[in-house]
C-alpha cells in the first residue's frame, strides 16, 4: 500500500507544480533504477483520474455552468468553451502525431535536464518580462492566444517541459493576468489528461487487469492524487498571484545543473 500511497503523493504535487513530473521521473529512473509507474497501466489510469478530480473540483466554479441550459446562454462562458476548444487542437495534433518522438527523450537524461532547465528560464522570463499594461481577462484574449497556449502544451509532452510551468508563462507573456492565465492553463488540461486518459483506459482493456493489483492500495493512492493535487493547485495559484514563480525556475535550476554534472561525472 505505502508504494501506492507514495506514487499518489509524486503524482499530485508534480502534475501540477511547474516542475515537470516527466522530467523528475526520467531521472528517478536513470539514478536510482526506479520502477516506470507507466509499466502498471491501471495504476497509471487511477492516479492520473486522481488528479484530474482534483482539477475538476478546484475550478468547479467554472465547470458547472455548462451542464444547465443557463450556462451555455452567458457569451463570457461560450467563449471560454470554444477558447479551450481552439487551444485543445494544436496539443492534439501534437500529442498523437509526435508523443513517441518527445518520449523517446526519457532515454536522454542529459537532454531531460536541459528541459528542465528551459523550463526554469521560462519562468523566469516570464516573470521579468510579463506585460503591465492591459493585462486581460479570459474572457477578452483572442483566439490566436489561445491556440499558441495549446501549441505549447502539445510541446510540453517533452520530459523536462512543465505542463503548467510553460503554458501559465506563455499566458503571461501574452498579457493575461496571472489568475486567468492559471485558470486557462488548468481548464486546457481538462480535455488534454482526460483524452490521454482515455487512450490508456483503451490500452487498458486490451492488455486486461493486472494480477497482482491491491484493491485497497489502488484506491489510497488515488485519494492521496486527488487530496495532494488539490493542495498542489492551491500553492501554484498563489505564487502566481505573489509573481513568485522564479521560486520554482531557481529549483529547476539546481536540479538540472546537479543532476547534468552527476551524468557527465558518471560517465553515463
Amino acid at each position: 500500500m505505502l508504494t501506492y500511497i507514495a506514487q499518489g503523493l509524486v503524482q499530485g504535487l508534480s502534475e501540477f507544480l511547474p516542475v515537470s513530473s516527466s522530467g523528475h521521473l526520467a531521472l528517478m529512473q536513470h539514478f536510482f533504477n526506479f520502477e516506470d509507474p507507466d509499466a502498471n497501466l491501471l495504476t497509471t489510469v487511477a492516479l492520473h483520474f486522481g488528479t484530474l478530480l482534483a482539477v475538476l473540483y478546484y475550478f468547479r466554479a467554472d465547470i458547472l455552468p455548462y451542464f444547465t441550459p443557463s450556462g451555455w446562454k452567458n457569451p463570457d462562458r461560450r467563449k471560454i468553451a470554444m477558447l479551450v476548444v481552439a487551444g485543445s487542437v494544436p496539443t492534439a495534433l501534437i500529442g498523437l502525431g509526435f508523443k513517441k518522438h518527445f518520449e523517446s527523450l526519457f532515454a536522454n537524461p542529459s537532454a531531460v535536464c536541459i528541459a528542465l532547465f528551459i523550463t526554469g528560464l521560462l519562468l523566469l522570463i516570464c516573470e521579468k518580462l510579463k506585460k503591465q499594461d492591459n493585462q486581460q481577462n479570459l474572457e477578452s484574449i483572442s483566439w490566436w492566444k489561445a491556440v499558441s497556449i495549446g501549441l505549447v502544451q502539445g510541446l510540453a509532452v517533452t520530459p523536462g517541459i512543465s505542463r503548467s510551468g510553460s503554458t501559465i508563462a506563455t499566458g503571461l507573456l501574452l498579457g493575461i493576468k496571472g489568475e486567468d492565465a492559471t485558470r486557462f492553463s488548468f481548464l486546457l488540461m481538462i480535455p488534454a489528461v482526460g483524452g490521454a486518459t482515455l487512450l490508456k483506459v483503451k490500452d487498458l482493456f486490451e492488455t486486461g487487469l493486472p494480477e497482482s493489483i491491491e484493491p485497497a492500495g489502488l484506491a489510497a493512492g488515488t485519494l492521496v492524487s486527488v487530496i495532494t493535487g488539490f493542495l498542489a493547485l492551491k500553492l501554484l495559484v498563489y505564487m502566481v498571484k505573489q509573481q513568485k514563480l522564479s521560486y520554482f525556475a531557481y529549483y529547476l535550476f539546481c536540479v538540472s545543473t546537479i543532476s547534468l554534472i552527476l551524468i557527465q561525472f558518471a560517465g553515463k
